[in-house]
């Protein structure tokens, strides 16, 4: 089953957690295992030194004779005041002969020589951590009257988590994980509101470019086939010229409006079939000043007024209305005039047939540099040349017979031209 990117990205995010959980669980495994270094001293039992980082004291509990045998329960406190954890450790109590030990409590005990009482954690106290105690207690069987005064440490430094390099990785590395699945949510959210606004606006200017159309279909029925033809033609030559989509959708629109202006000719010139006047050439001239002028307002697609206004310009500074060359034409324009040119020259009017495939070719070839930019004629030659213009003329067919084009979201590229 095959996910979107924003489920595969989540998926991510969660594999990466997971990652460093666990490297946050296996960090603190080494460091409870992770000695820096072995700690011992010999304690004094009546208080703490300024210089000692682990210190003791001793309490008696109780004290009972029987006979001559003197029973003292002592509770010890061992505290640790140093940066780093101690673990491991064991007391070493030096008593008189004849002193033994009758009971102990939180404490396992063991002896060397019989004058050397060994104590060892057991095994819910085995680290004292830093800055706290533990607390554990013997019972010493006494036939004088000794009573302990110091005692020898011995434990093992567990590395300080702020010492490890692992530890701040791993804390450094969670931080930008919450960094990023912040940032990731917060420009999802973002997206999802600037798709519903970018629909509301396709959806106004649909309803323009139809309005538009509508009227254009009602003035010219051959302008109505002839425009949705050159806005795909444009739109694909923008495609393989590398404009981004969003330029190429610019374009499609702009193919479909720029010979809006020809609403304002008379129908008497605009479908009439001999000879032109002066002043009738002059009419059909000023449509594009006229679709300039309609277009004006429509400033939310970039490019579409220029488009209208300057797709008869010519790239040696020939064309109308403004004589304008080279790149100093819109490359809208330069766009739509050489799709233009295409579909004039490719369709029956009636004033002429159409040309053929190679007849069109030579006079597109012939106009490179002159009437067209030559590197748009370039792609357009190739789009004739492996058939791309005969799919647009099969598509575009059915609308053309039943007078029923109706502009809407499925035709705008994006869809149609396969981004």
């Amino acid at each position: 089953m095959k996910l979107d990117k924003t489920t595969n990205t989540i998926l991510m995010f969660i594999a990466v957690l997971t990652m460093l959980i666990t490297a946050v669980m296996v960090n603190n495994e080494v460091r409870r295992n992770d000695v820096s270094a072995e700690y011992h001293a010999d304690m004094s039992l009546t208080g703490a030194r300024l210089s000692d980082e682990v210190y003791a004291t001793v309490k008696k509990v109780s004290e009972r004779t029987t006979g001559d045998i003197t029973d003292k329960e002592y509770s010890f406190m061992i505290y640790n005041t140093s940066p780093d954890a101690v673990s491991s450790w064991k007391a070493l109590l030096r008593v008189p002969e004849g002193v033994t030990v009758d009971n102990t409590r939180n404490v396992e005990f063991s002896s060397i020589g019989g004058d050397n009482l060994i104590f060892t954690p057991e095994y819910y106290n085995l680290t004292i951590k830093s800055y706290e105690a533990i607390e554990f207690g013997i019972v010493l069987q006494d036939t004088g009257d000794f009573e302990p005064q110091s005692m020898r440490f011995i434990g093992y430094k567990v590395q300080n988590a702020s010492n490890n390099i692992a530890s701040v990785i791993i804390i450094v590395l969670i931080v930008l994980w919450t960094v990023f699945i912040i940032g990731f949510l917060v420009t999802r959210f973002n997206i999802k509101n600037y798709k519903e606004r970018q629909r509301n606006d396709m959806e106004i200017i649909l309803q323009s470019m139809n309005t538009f159309i509508s009227f254009i279909d009602a003035k010219d029925p051959y302008t109505r086939g002839h425009s949705r033809r050159v806005a795909m033609y444009a739109a694909e030559l923008a495609k393989r010229m590398g404009l981004s989509e969003d330029e190429v959708q610019n374009v499609y629109y702009a193919g479909l409006l720029h010979d809006s202006g020809k609403i304002s000719i008379p129908d008497a010139v605009l479908n009439k079939p001999g000879k032109l006047t002066d002043d009738e050439r002059a009419l059909i001239q000023n449509h594009t000043v006229a679709g300039g002028k309609m277009l004006k307002q429509m400033s939310s697609v970039r490019g579409i007024r220029e488009t209208a206004l300057y797709h008869h310009e010519r790239y040696d500074g020939s064309g109308y209305p403004e004589g304008l060359r080279g790149e100093s034409i819109p490359l809208y324009a330069r766009i739509v005039g050489v799709a233009d040119s295409y579909d004039a020259m490719s369709s029956n009017r009636v004033y002429r047939r159409h040309l053929n495939k190679d007849e069109i070719i030579e006079e597109i070839q012939k106009g490179s540099g002159t009437q067209f930019d030559p590197e748009v004629v370039k792609y357009m030659v190739d789009m004739i040349n492996d058939g791309y213009v005969n799919v647009v003329k099969m598509e575009t067919a059915d609308s053309d017979e039943t007078n029923s084009f109706h502009l809407t979201q499925s035709d705008i590229p994006g869809v149609h031209i396969g981004y």
